[in-house]
């Protein structure tokens, strides 16, 4: 699978914050570059980008692909340019792991049993994005997601989150694998993005529906009063009129057609201490996790019931692991207490009756049937 898709947007928005003037055609990016961009990217005034290497020999253009000469000294450029950082978790000691594990409501008063593996140095990517959606109105809000290389989970962080507990790391040569942690921030941000997305979508297709309908009606008045004031009247009027009626539905669409984009912003790598835990649970399973001292989540477990891996949890003996939202939600997936009475007879019972006794405990006879016979 190419990484282009990935690639493409991050080294145009990377060029653009450096000043650089991109334009895009099917199969190349051309870039305008300023002297300092010529200079830190040893690139001249004006080159070609390639992101397919059957490409790259068009123009003479720069191959962009992971661990090219190109990309390496642009995310070098980006990285002292503050776009990329290095930060430091500055947790000590081991009562953060009791902490965490408290918070996340699998603390030892809910019978769950935890064991260190071990303490290691762990690495967090924090990627940060705008996310723009325009239609007949423009909304603009900062999503942050966190990327574990090791494990490639992802979640979304608290923008009020990121500077707690941290500080800046004199070590800005940590080099992980960039271009697949950003594939998984951008599937995360995606799928945590899509409800707000969907649900402007639907209003911006309702309000162009309504837009629509208000100039098919005036124009539709218009030319029938025209028509009726002077049946014999010039067609150029009413072409003109019809052509102008085009023209405010063209309008309509450009402006109602919802659009949605994010652009990356920054990245953070956060070196912070991670536990390894073995964590048992009442029903007898025992799981292996990872917790990290900046999140404080555990990576590694799920609920029993709707799949989701961000807790806080709710351990039983007879239900399993569950999310807080699937154990406070009414038990209308429970067993049933009892099977409903049917209204079908049973199986053996003579046609017309019932296999229910009435109260006197007699069997009772259906109306209109008798015994072996039918009415017509």
């Amino acid at each position: 699978m190419s990484d282009a898709p990935a690639l493409r947007p991050f080294v145009i928005e990377a060029l653009t914050d450096l000043g650089a003037a991109v334009s895009e055609d099917d199969s190349l990016v051309w870039v305008q570059a300023p002297e300092l961009v010529q200079r830190d990217l040893e690139v001249p005034g004006r080159f070609a980008l390639a992101f397919d290497a059957e490409r790259n020999r068009e123009f003479e253009a720069e191959l962009v692909a992971p661990g090219s000469y190109f990309l390496e000294r642009l995310v070098s450029v980006v990285a002292r340019r503050g776009r990329w950082n290095v930060s430091e978790c500055t947790a000590t000691g081991t009562d953060w792991i009791s902490e965490a594990l408290h918070e996340s409501g699998l603390g030892p008063e809910t019978a769950v049993s935890s064991h260190v593996d071990g303490i290691e140095d762990g690495l967090l990517l924090l990627f940060a994005f705008r996310v723009t959606l325009v239609s007949d109105e423009k909304r603009e809000r900062f999503h942050l997601v966190a990327v574990s290389p090791v494990d490639g989970s992802t979640w979304p962080v608290d923008p009020d989150r990121p500077d707690r507990g941290l500080v800046p790391h004199p070590s800005p040569g940590i080099r992980p694998d960039l271009e697949a942690a950003y594939r998984l921030a951008t599937e995360s941000l995606r799928t945590t993005t899509g409800v707000e997305v969907e649900r402007f979508r639907t209003r911006s297709l309702g309000l162009l529906e309504e837009e629509v309908r208000r100039i098919f009606g005036y124009f539709d008045r218009t030319i029938e009063g025209l028509r009726e004031s002077d049946p014999g009247g010039s067609q150029d009027l009413l072409r003109a009129v019809m052509a102008e009626r085009d023209r405010r539905l063209t309008e309509a669409v450009e402006r109602f057609d919802p659009k949605a984009s994010a652009s990356l912003c920054s990245i953070r790598a956060i070196l912070v201490p991670t536990a390894r835990l073995a964590i048992g649970f009442p029903d007898g399973t025992r799981i292996e996790s990872r917790l990290d001292a900046w999140s404080g989540r555990l990576r590694g477990l799920a609920c029993r019931i709707c799949g989701g891996t961000a807790g806080p949890w709710r351990p039983s003996a007879r239900d399993g692991l569950r999310c807080a939202t699937c154990a406070s939600t009414p038990a209308e997936s429970a067993r049933p207490r009892g099977r409903p009475r049917s209204d079908t007879p049973r199986r053996g019972t003579r046609a017309g009756e019932a296999s229910t006794r009435s109260p006197r405990g007699s069997r009772a006879r259906s109306r209109g049937a008798s015994s072996g016979r039918r009415r017509p």
